[in-house]
């Protein structure tokens, strides 16, 4: 049979249809179709409970249309009932190295391990692997987190922590196993696998049509499948197990019919026109179109109310429209009150058949809503959106896979049950720290990948697959502990800055202490390690960081006598005085400095100004008198009243009672004149303008002083 044509079959509750469909410049041309009743209790609600019943009916199908194409089928696409398909959502986190950055290989095994999750959820009892009851048909990343930030993508982003949420949908192996064993002893092949929904949907909803938010209900005999568009896609199917039955058997009830007569009275409706049958008891009955109707009323209410709730638990609101497929969708009435239970108006809620698929030509008796699954089953297979089955190994397990677009080495290791920490290599053993009292956790090393092989080749999780293609996987290593510096945990870089001080560059950097000794940003931190990080945001903690006090103390010695005096701080930032607790900022302009204490702030009442000389008559002499101050002697040598004292100076100095009043004394005339020798050897008194004075007695400028030594009294006389 050629690549463009397929033998596609609608395995269904109670029929089967098969039908030979090839792909033609215009559309599809459908050559041969052929439909036939299901052995009583061979399917029910969509699901084969008997699988010989099933290939026989299947193999029926096959010898007509092989007879009728003059060639032999061998391989066949299928669909699985939309009731088979399960959701769910599934989380995966992976814990990181400082500053590592993603790869993509690393961000494809978080997601397939978030996929693991799913499974285990759907099937938390499962052995024999994650894949053990479930085939994933695909999945999609809902959200990424770096470090707890939502983030559009991870690969090449750096951070310790990466998470990953998908919904994956997945089919039971049982269905398909089933499907596989029926075509088996039917003597065919699995060609494809889709879903009923989508097949339907492919249809009569394309691509073209998807941005709408139309709702499509397939109903079939035991189920009724729903698929939602919008927004460009499939957002939604869903399922209930209400259908076509639930109406044949309420006429079997109320008419007494068995079940098969009962299913031909349904399909035979027409208005105005009576059906007649036999009920169990042999009674010819003569059923008028409106009585069969009442009789279905009730069971068409409840239909509808269950379609028209699915639809909008699956979609939020009711859709724009309804698009109803399926041969069960000919129940009177039900295209009507679903418009009414979804509030749309009738012409928005309508039935599509055959009629309606312009693409598809021939074979013109095969028609009705019934038709369009079938021929949705072949033309999705023609155009390439099936899933084919592949066989593949990993690790000398053999393994069954759909085959999709993006079917990957990474879909089998997944399958095979490999975790991801096999896949990328686990970390090592995280360490536990304290920074400010606050617990850390510091992940281990990055492990060793896996060594990935494809039929002998290296290859990467994102490899594709193809039909026996063989994978060997050789488990990654873990990794080893932590190797975070103290630098790297506290980002020393974005705290680090730097002033001019006095000058000269300074960088100022944080106080960081572990275990309550200093340490350089390169120390690798051990577990338990207890880290104190203090910033440094004031010049008076920067000063404290350097070890410059904020007042010192100088001790000296004063004319024999041990003396302190204290130098406070001075600082000017950008050449304007400032506080001690101003903030640092970088690059700013610092200049400080402990202001001196000279001998002159000892001596406070020390006259700035030398005082003015005078002139006074001594014993008829002119004496000329001016004040010297004695100059200050440090550490033995002449130093001038501005001299800064440092540490551990000798200062002497006394500063004159003269100077200190501005006056002279009578004391002053001896260092401008020398006595006679009768007054220095006899002694004698003073008189300083005729009066008797003493050594202390204030003189001005134009007194006359007499010394008068003892006796000259009597010489005079």
């Amino acid at each position: 049979m050629s690549t463009a044509e397929v033998f596609a079959l609608d395995i269904g509750t109670r029929k089967i249809a098969g039908l030979l469909l090839a792909a033609s410049e215009g559309g599809f041309e459908l050559q041969h179709a052929v439909v036939e009743q299901q052995l009583p209790g061979a399917m029910a609600d969509g699901q084969i409970h008997h699988i010989e019943a099933v290939a026989k009916v299947i193999r029926k199908i096959k010898q007509q249309l092989e007879q009728a194409c003059g060639r032999t089928l061998q391989r066949a696409a299928v669909a699985a009932a939309g009731r088979s398909l399960r959701t769910q959502l599934g989380v995966s986190t992976a814990a990181f190295p400082r500053h590592h950055r993603f790869s993509a290989d690393e961000v494809r095994a978080l997601e397939l391990d978030a996929v693991r999750d799913a499974v285990e959820q759907l099937n938390p009892d499962s052995g024999g692997g994650v894949m053990h009851s479930y085939l994933c048909v695909g999945y999609s990343v809902t959200q990424y987190y770096l470090d707890g930030e939502r983030i559009g993508s991870l690969v090449d982003h750096q951070g310790t922590s990466a998470k990953a949420e998908v919904i994956a949908t997945f089919l039971p192996r049982v269905v398909i196993d089933s499907l596989d064993t029926a075509l088996e002893r039917a003597d065919l092949e699995m060609l494809s696998l889709t879903l009923e929904p989508i097949a339907a949907m492919h249809v009569v909803v394309p691509p073209t049509m998807r941005m709408l938010n139309i709702a499509l209900v397939d109903v079939g005999a035991g189920t009724s499948d729903l698929a939602i568009s919008a927004g460009g896609t499939v957002k939604a199917y869903g399922m209930i197990s209400y259908a076509g039955d639930a109406m044949t058997t309420g006429l079997a009830e109320h008419f007494l019919l068995d079940f098969t007569v009962a299913e031909q009275v349904k399909l035979s409706l027409q208005p105005n026109q009576a059906v007649k049958c036999l009920d169990v008891f042999g009674n010819e009955l003569n059923l008028a179109y409106e009585d069969v109707v009442a009789v279905l009323k009730p069971r068409v209410e409840a239909l509808s109310d269950k379609i028209a709730q699915e639809i909008i638990a699956l979609n939020g609101c009711a859709p724009r429209g309804v698009i109803m497929v399926g041969g069960g969708s000919r129940v009177p009435g039900l295209a009507e009150l679903v418009a009414q239970k979804l509030g749309l108006p009738e012409n928005l809620v309508r039935i599509r058949d055959r009629a309606s698929l312009n693409l598809v030509q021939g074979s013109p008796h095969f028609g009705g809503p019934e038709a369009i699954t079938p021929i949705g089953i072949g033309c999705t297979h023609l155009d390439g959106k099936a899933m084919e089955l592949i066989h593949v190994t990993v690790n000398d397990r053999r393994l069954q896979l759909l085959r999709m677009p993006t079917t990957t080495v990474a879909e089998a290791l997944l399958h095979a049950g490999l975790a991801l920490s096999e896949l990328m290599g686990r970390p090592g053993n995280a360490y536990t720290v304290e920074l400010n009292g606050r617990c850390l956790t510091l992940p281990g090393s990055r492990g060793k990948p896996a060594v990935l092989t494809k039929n002998g080749e290296p290859c990467d999780l994102s490899t594709p697959l193809a039909d026996g293609d063989r994978v060997i996987a050789e488990p990654g290593e873990p990794g080893g502990p932590p190797e975070v510096t103290l630098g790297e945990l506290i980002d020393a870089q974005a705290m680090t800055f730097t002033l001019i001080c006095n000058g000269s560059p300074l960088q100022v950097i944080p106080l960081v202490s572990v275990n309550g000794q200093e340490q350089p940003f390169g120390y690798l931190l051990k577990d338990r390690d207890k880290i104190t990080l203090k910033p440094i945001s004031t010049f008076r903690e920067l000063f404290s960081a350097l070890n410059v006090p904020v007042e010192r103390e100088i001790a000296f010695v004063l004319n024999g006598e041990p003396k302190t005096v204290r130098e406070g701080l001075e600082l000017l930032v950008d050449g304007v005085t400032s506080p001690l607790d101003a903030p640092l900022k970088p690059g700013q302009e610092v200049q400080y400095r402990h202001k001196p204490c000279t001998i002159k702030d000892l001596f406070p009442a020390t006259p700035q100004q030398p005082v003015p000389g005078i002139i006074v008559r001594v014993n008829g002499q002119e004496v000329e008198l001016c004040h010297k101050e004695p100059a200050p002697r440090v550490n033995g040598q002449e130093a001038a009243l501005d001299y800064a004292i440092k540490p551990q100076d000798r200062v002497e100095y006394t500063p004159s009672l003269t100077g200190a009043l501005g006056a002279y004394i009578v004391t002053d005339i001896f260092r401008g004149y020398e006595p006679d020798e009768a007054f220095t050897a006899r002694g004698g008194y003073i008189l300083v303008n005729g009066v008797r004075s003493g050594f202390t007695t204030p003189i001005k400028h134009g007194d006359v002083v007499e010394l008068v030594p003892y006796g000259a009294e009597t010489a005079n006389s």
